[in-house]
């Protein structure tokens, strides 16, 4: 699945939001023992979305092939250092 970014007051996931993460690098989720998930997104710079990613917006993905998809909210946006 193709992660999607939404507004941070989103609460309904079922348009494409603010778009379709299409050109991510790569999307990974870990479950922790708790059963709590968590994202990592690389996103290249000169992506299509890549003006409208920022702090408490939430990005729909699935966790893996069975689950249904989760909403995960950006906490965190670094650049690379290379």
């Amino acid at each position: 699945m193709i992660p999607v970014l939404y507004k941070a007051d989103a609460t309904v996931f079922t348009t494409f939001g603010l778009g379709a993460l299409s050109d991510s690098i790569s999307c990974e989720v870990t479950e922790e023992r708790n059963g709590a998930y968590e994202l990592v997104l690389k996103y290249p710079v000169s992506g299509q979305n890549y003006a409208y990613l920022a702090n408490e917006r939430i990005v729909k993905a699935k966790p893996n092939d069975t689950s249904h998809p989760q909403a995960f909210r950006i906490y965190r946006i670094s650049t690379p250092l290379g």
